[in-house]
């Protein structure tokens, strides 16, 4: 197979890890020509002279800003490899493991593997910016992610820990390729199961959303769209047992609003989404207690004028 494809995951690896080696060199030796330029400059400016004075001055921030320039480099080398490595990884994946195991937590490879940037697209959608409400159990975050996570993420990477309100895109989206995407095992899931499993493990956390996968695949070990709309079942499930807590229950109507968006999205099919939402509508009509909001998804959902024909 790797002959045929011309694929050789050693050979690959070996040039990752040389290319790392490679930008370790040329930053240390890049970093000492910067120390010996300024040391120079600085050498030579001791000399009378204002003119030389005002010349050498600027040279020194021109070296300033190449330096910083250097590190952005360095920066972005580090992250496109670490993507290639990881994108390298899940390509070799099928290689080595063309069927995997219903008994190890993975559905058959029959449906299309869902792909990072489909899932992530979707996370974008729903996180937003910095958002601190004392009542929301998971803390503070900014694009989706706690102060917890980032503080990991940049230990990981051996960087000082600073306010989550500072973090990157780029970081946020490292973080969500490692830690949610990968480490939950969305990358082996079929497609639509993949985006529901990582959107439910940033939502309600890598425990949560392990449980829930293993509960849909018992039910329907050979049915990915079953399976999907068992895993949003328990999903919705919980959200309304956390909404009888008063002080959750102003976040249902952002909730259900985020699980019938997941519902069209990771099936892609406009059919699959409408059942979805009826399934909720008769949930919320069935207790009193969610009259509300029963109210408001049948407004916003368009459900209102048709229930009236």
């Amino acid at each position: 197979m790797e002959s045929e494809l011309r694929v050789h995951p050693g050979r690959i690896q070996d040039s990752i890890r040389r290319l790392r080696a490679w930008q370790g060199v040329w930053t240390e030796r890049l970093e000492h020509a910067r120390r010996v330029s300024i040391a120079l400059i600085e050498t030579v400016r001791a000399v009378p002279g204002q003119g030389f004075q005002a010349k050498t001055t600027t040279h020194h921030q021109h070296l300033g800003l190449v330096a910083e320039r250097v590190e952005r480099l360095a920066r972005t080398l580090e992250q496109a490899l670490e993507r290639l490595e990881t994108a390298f990884q899940e390509a070799a994946q099928p290689l080595r493991e063309p069927f995997p195991s219903v008994a190890a937590g993975i559905l058959p490879m029959a449906a299309v593997a869902a792909s990072f940037e489909e899932a992530y697209a979707f996370i974008r959608r729903w996180e937003g910016g910095y958002v601190n409400d004392p009542d929301d159990r998971g803390g503070p975050t900014n694009l989706g992610i706690t102060q917890a996570t980032y503080d990991r993420y940049r230990q990981d990477h051996g960087l000082p820990t600073r306010d989550v309100r500072q973090i990157t895109p780029e970081e946020a989206e490292a973080i969500y390729r490692r830690y949610y995407w990968e480490a939950s095992g969305a990358a082996r899931l079929p497609r639509p199961l993949g985006i529901v499993h990582m959107d439910t493990a940033v939502n309600m956390g890598g425990k949560r959303a392990m449980e829930f996968l293993t509960e849909a695949q018992r039910r329907h070990p050979n049915d990915p769209d079953a399976a999907v709309e068992a895993y949003l079942d328990l999903r919705l499930n919980r959200y309304l047992e956390l909404a009888r807590d008063p002080s959750q229950r102003k976040f249902l109507n952002g909730w259900l609003n985020r699980l019938r968006d997941l519902a069209g999205t990771a099936t892609g099919s406009p059919e699959f989404q409408r059942a979805f939402e009826q399934k909720v509508i008769t949930r919320l009509g069935s207790d009193p207690a969610f009259a509300e909001h029963l109210a408001y998804v049948r407004r916003h959902w368009g459900w209102e004028n048709q229930e009236r024909r």
